[in-house]
């Protein structure tokens, strides 16, 4: 209770009793023997009173007043945890628990893994400086390997960063070998190479270790440009894969076997295409009716165009 409170009450205690005793007294009159006892005895009365009420006030402010060093409040702790106190100011203790994680106390909690394990900070795969998308960490490479693909000599920077000279196929094929040497190794890919014919390098999709890498590199380099394109069957045959999302198509975009017409091709693509996988096409060189296409090709499967030289 208030030290305010418990004066007021006093104070009242006082002028009640001194209110009954004014009362009481016989203003004017001659004090006599009964008068005087009946005075003692309201006297009395009004101290007993003011006794019992300062015992009453002492016993409250004792049940009030909280044992030194006490907590105040319920401390709420982690079942199995050990509570540990810590002193914050005024004497007052509050209860602070120790995390536990999972019994060892330098285990990091779920969720913070180190950088290199989290799959997030994998870097996707790329290609003529373009960063491609995959859900499935998986690529299917398709190259054109045309007789069209062995013209158009071009400067070019090969692997060792060196200035080359070259036609549409060295070009293309260092940017193969650029883009498959890149792939982290939790990605899985496949290649296949195209003229009027195909030629697979695997059944199925392989890891991207680097042995890998390697043998898929030295496979390509076996091959020359010569023949017709058989664009249609070739990316067909990649979307046979129905686990992958992600065909990158490398053409000088001039399809004349295997289907009729340009419409044959793209229409012989798309109807292959039932796991909705992403076509990204690189137009190498490619020009006019054959460019537009390479840019069909990819917006029909909600892929993106890339002329590159």
């Amino acid at each position: 209770m208030p030290l305010v409170v418990r004066l007021g009450v006093v104070k009242f205690a006082q002028k009640y009793g001194r209110k009954l005793v004014r009362k009481h007294k016989p203003g004017g009159q001659k004090k006599d023997s009964n008068m005087r006892v009946r005075m003692n005895f309201l006297h009395n009365k009004s101290f007993q009173f003011g006794c019992v009420l300062i015992i009453f006030l002492a016993a409250c402010n004792v049940m009030a007043t909280p044992t030194p060093g006490a907590p105040t409040g319920t401390p709420v702790t982690t079942p199995g945890a050990t509570p540990n106190k810590k002193s914050i100011g005024n004497g007052f203790d509050l209860p602070v628990t120790i995390p536990i994680w999972g019994g060892n106390k330098n285990s990091p909690p779920t969720g913070m893994e180190e950088d290199g394990d989290n799959p997030d900070d994998t870097p996707p795969p790329v290609i003529y400086g373009e960063e491609l998308e995959s859900e499935t960490d998986t690529i299917f490479y398709v190259l054109d390997m045309s007789c069209s693909m062995g013209w158009g000599s071009l400067p070019y920077t090969n692997l060792d960063g060196a200035t080359m000279s070259g036609p549409r196929w060295d070009r293309a094929i260092v940017e193969l070998a650029r883009s498959i040497s890149g792939l982290s190794e939790n990605f899985e890919f496949n290649i296949i190479l195209y003229d009027c014919s195909t030629s697979q390098w695997q059944p199925e999709m392989q890891e991207a270790n680097e042995t890998n890498k390697q043998a898929a590199l030295g496979w390509v380099h076996t091959y020359a440009p010569g023949g017709a394109t058989g664009t249609g069957p070739s990316v067909s045959q990649a979307l046979a894969d129905k686990e992958n999302d992600l065909v990158v198509l490398l053409t000088d975009g001039a399809p004349n076997c295997g289907a009729y017409g340009t419409n044959g091709h793209r229409t012989m693509i798309s109807s292959n295409n039932t796991q909705a996988a992403t076509i990204n096409v690189f137009g190498i060189a490619a020009s006019g009716q054959y460019r537009a296409f390479c840019q069909q090709v990819a917006a029909d499967s909600g892929g993106s165009y890339f002329d590159v030289p």
